[in-house]
């Protein structure tokens, strides 16, 4: 009886198409509109409040620590309880993390407010993927999962475009508040009109032991890396590793576990293509955070000029990503994922390059292939790894990308962060700190490039050690 009840609640139908494909991309359009326009408001927010560069590195720090924190937990509740409720319960949370912010009278309230962003959009990007999977028409879902990625990059352009018109004309408060609205709007919506649900394995829960070695690991990792120039920071940062290889392990033990060790270790597809696509946001999601340093200090281009700079990468993504949802049904996903990752290294060798002297256009150059390679091996990334998982972990497998989207992420600023922290130590961004500034820059960029080469080799390698019969 419990089986056919279950069934009843995964098999309901749609009701609302429409509408629901609406709020689901227009949630995932402004989860990344919010975090990069507020981004570009980073240096505001400094010179306003007089914040020095330690408090400025944990801004974005914070927000991918969050994010990291909860996007495993999420993709496990939306599995339980629902993944459009726990989608506009993202939203919400999303609302509340933008009003924080947008009030401010410190940058410990700064902090709090980029923290729950993470939060909010650890529930929406956790959900969003599984959504789009099981709710389109099976003949429409790599189209539609191709419109989704180029909403998501739609996000990504407006959020500079915006946050720099709104610093330069309003205040850096108002991207806060703008989103917090819109975002209030949405979950009204995803609760209130929209009342199917998509449900994974309703058996499934979420433990406490699980989730506090998790969270104890990243935790461990995060304070370890902002202090990673002393003893204290650097015995943190090796417990915090080791803490999360056990983890790993304990995982694999478990009959319910957080983290699915096994769609790894029965997927040879779902690991590589899982690893490389952890490597290569190593680099993404840390980019417009150092872009915005190198910028607006070196630089000296306004925030305005610099959110219109970083747009291009992002909507070379959104005007490609749809046709390459597209061409996957006529090319084979390797072709162009071997494109993407390949122009995405010649992009990272362009970065590694720039001085204090460089052209801005080279800039422009290298993000705008950065954009244009991602949106050539996203959707056939996400869609195939995704195509070798089962119906009942979807929940989980679309967390889990996130999840190492996120992990790439936080591995990046938290890079970034180690690297201001040995430069720059604990003093405000000032012109007689550029060099050293200078230098943060090109060597994050240094190692991100080592990382899209080893993404590239981890794929040659996945292809020719690939069983003949099995290779497309």
């Amino acid at each position: 009886m419990e089986n056919t009840s279950l069934k009843h609640h995964r098999e309901q139908p749609i009701s609302r198409l429409g509408l629901t494909l609406l709020v689901i991309l227009l949630g995932s359009f402004l989860a990344p509109l919010q975090m990069h326009s507020s981004t570009l408001a980073i240096p505001a927010i400094a010179k306003e409040m007089s914040l020095t560069a330690d408090i400025i590195s944990w801004f974005t720090l914070s927000q991918v620590l969050t994010s990291a924190c909860f996007v495993l937990p999420a993709g496990k509740l939306s599995d339980r309880f629902g993944r459009r409720r726990m989608f506009a319960f993202g939203l919400l949370i999303c609302s509340l993390a933008c009003l924080i912010g947008g009030f401010a009278t410190n940058g410990y309230m700064v902090l709090l407010a980029r923290g729950l962003q993470g939060v909010g959009a650890s529930f929406v990007f956790a959900s969003a993927v599984a959504l789009l999977v099981s709710v389109p028409p099976e003949d429409q879902k790599v189209r539609v999962m191709g419109i989704y990625i180029s909403v998501v990059y739609v996000g990504m352009v407006t959020g500079p475009l915006f946050g720099g018109f709104v610093i330069e004309q309003v205040s850096w408060r108002y991207v806060f508040y703008v989103p917090g609205i819109l975002f209030l709007l949405l979950s009204i919506l995803g609760f209130g009109f929209i009342k199917w649900e998509r449900y994974g394995d309703r058996e499934s829960r979420l433990r406490l032991l699980d989730l506090s070695l998790y969270i104890g690991a990243l935790l461990l990792m995060a304070f370890g890396v902002y202090d990673a120039k002393q003893v204290a920071g650097q015995l943190l940062l090796l417990s915090g590793l080791f803490s999360f290889a056990a983890f790993c392990w304990f995982q694999s033990k478990r009959r319910d576990p957080l983290l699915q060790v096994k769609l790894f270790t029965q997927s040879r597809t779902f690991s590589i293509l899982g690893a490389a696509h952890f490597l290569s946001y190593v680099s993404i999601l840390a980019l417009p955070f150092t872009l915005t340093l190198y910028l607006q200090y070196l630089k000296e281009v306004d925030a305005q000029t610099t959110g219109l700079i970083l747009l291009s990468q992002a909507l070379c993504t959104a005007l490609i990503a749809p046709f390459s949802g597209a061409l996957s049904k006529f090319l084979r996903p390797r072709h162009l994922i071997f494109t993407g990752v390949s122009g995405f290294s010649i992009a990272c060798f362009l970065l590694a390059t720039l001085s204090p002297e460089s052209s801005v256009w080279i800039v422009v150059l290298a993000i705008s292939l950065i954009g244009s390679s991602v949106g050539v091996m996203d959707t056939p990334i996400v869609h195939t790894s995704m195509s070798t998982v089962s119906d009942k972990l979807l929940g989980s497998a679309s967390a889990t990308m996130n999840g190492l989207r996120t992990m790439g992420g936080f591995v990046g600023m938290g890079l970034v962060s180690y690297l201001m922290g040995v430069h720059l130590g604990d003093a405000p961004i000032e012109p007689s700190l550029y060099p050293q500034l200078m230098t943060v820059v090109e060597q994050f960029f240094g190692i991100a490039l080592l990382l899209s080469l080893l993404s590239l080799v981890l794929l040659v390698y996945g292809v020719l050690t690939r069983p003949r019969r099995d290779r497309n």
